[in-house]
């Protein structure tokens, strides 16, 4: 099984077919990712591979299947999130349980916390004002990672989840090493790095709480809601910890992952740019939204989620691809695959912002599909939209215009674009 920083120098690769087409309208901007050339072969030829303690599954069924049954693929970082979570075992859970009902019930926890009629003021509007800020101060040239899509989400941190972020350098190089650490290949293991970024994010989340008890805001703020829960006896105050802490790393890392490789998808592709531009132009954020999210599709945040099977169990069954999956075999459920899947994704290979919802798996699914999607749609969304509306918008020439990594997420990206009048 290649490692996750191949499959990512892979997935960063240019593709084939068509290089600036940009009839996007009819769907006819073809790109085959470079990596897609060799997932295509395991689709047609060896669509459940198995070597050395690995599987993977890659056609859209077996990875539904897989991701559909937690109980026999078990999410492989649920113990080691727990002990980062308070430092100690067993720790408390967040969202990496099994178990439908105990996962059920604390979605219905958070949510009562970070609630769908939020988006819009609080997560749409700050993240469009934010960017639009620093779009107009950049003076034609931005370094657009650090400088913005990684920005608004710590933005929305700040004013909305209640956080005090006195170093955004090691806050967000802090989640990132955690989130590396707990979602990339198994065995999850214990790792003197982590535990130190760790400890740094549980000083945060602790102090965050602790201002918010000297100054209570009330429910104006995520961890006034959850500090108010925990008052009520609804929750511990170990759970609202994880909570918070959980969803910041489901945020701030992911977002800049799925930030970063949507910019690169655009400035690779003037069809994709072209298309998302003419959508923010027009006003119509639904469109805008479905135009970076194919985009994203050509350049997902990893091949997709890694569970370790706990008993015995055949995929595909009555199939003639049916395969056995032994106890103890760390699986790759390959979402990038399977969103390329012609068996059941029309046109795989041509950009098409209007194509069904079920196509995409660019946030997960099944069970543990990310909890925050929502919000992370919203935000990226409207953290694009003020770039978008610049004319000209292009790489800075020579390096400072290549998509630069930092443990695998993006760091760096310049982009340059006329100066409104």
């Amino acid at each position: 099984m290649p490692p996750l920083r191949e499959f990512l120098r892979l997935a960063h690769a240019t593709g084939t077919e068509n290089e600036g087409r940009s009839a996007w309208q009819t769907g006819s901007d073809r790109y085959v990712p470079m990596l897609q050339i060799l997932l295509g072969f395991l689709r047609r030829y060896w669509p459940i591979p198995r070597l050395f303690g690995w599987a993977a599954v890659t056609l859209s069924d077996d990875v539904e299947e897989v991701l559909s049954l937690p109980n026999v693929f078990s999410t492989p970082f649920a113990e080691e999130m727990a002990r980062l979570n308070d430092g100690a075992r067993p720790g408390t859970q967040f969202l990496a349980m099994d178990d439908a009902h105990a996962h059920d019930a604390q979605v219905r926890q958070v949510m009562d916390a970070f609630r769908r009629e939020d988006v819009k003021e609080r997560v749409g509007d700050v993240a469009n004002r934010k960017a639009a800020a620093i779009v107009a101060a950049a003076n034609g040239r931005l370094e657009a990672i650090g400088g913005l899509i990684t920005q608004v989400p710590l933005d929305i941190c700040v004013d909305y989840y209640g956080i005090a972020i006195d170093d955004p350098k090691r806050f967000t190089e802090a989640f990132m090493v955690v989130s590396g650490h707990l979602f990339g290949p198994p065995p999850v293991v214990q790792n003197d790095a982590v535990d130190e970024a760790a400890a740094y994010v549980r000083q945060v989340v602790s102090q965050a709480f602790e201002a918010e008890r000297q100054q209570p805001r009330g429910t104006h703020t995520v961890i006034g809601r959850l500090l108010g829960t925990v008052k009520g006896g609804g929750i511990t105050y170990l759970e609202a910890h994880a909570f918070l802490s959980g969803m910041i790393l489901g945020f701030v890392p992911t977002d800049t992952m799925a930030g970063g490789h949507i910019l690169e998808m655009l400035l690779r592709r003037p069809g994709f740019l072209a298309a998302s531009q003419a959508a923010a132009r027009a006003g119509d954020d639904v469109l805008l939204g479905r135009c970076l999210f194919e985009a994203l599709r050509f350049m997902p945040i990893n091949p997709g989620p890694f569970r370790v099977c706990a008993a015995d169990y055949i995929v595909a069954a009555g199939t003639s691809r049916e395969t056995r999956i032994r106890k103890g075999t760390k699986v790759l459920a390959c979402t990038m695959s399977a969103m390329f899947d012609s068996r059941k994704v029309n046109n795989p290979f041509n950009f098409v912002p209007g194509r069904p919802a079920s196509d995409l798996m660019n946030f997960g699914f099944g069970m543990h599909w990310c909890v925050g999607a929502f919000i992370a749609q919203t935000q990226i969304v409207q953290t694009f939209k003020p770039l978008l509306l610049r004319s000209g918008l292009r790489r800075a020439p020579g390096p400072d215009g290549q998509l630069k990594l930092r443990h695998t997420f993006p760091a760096s990206l310049v982009v340059e674009f006329e100066v409104a009048s």
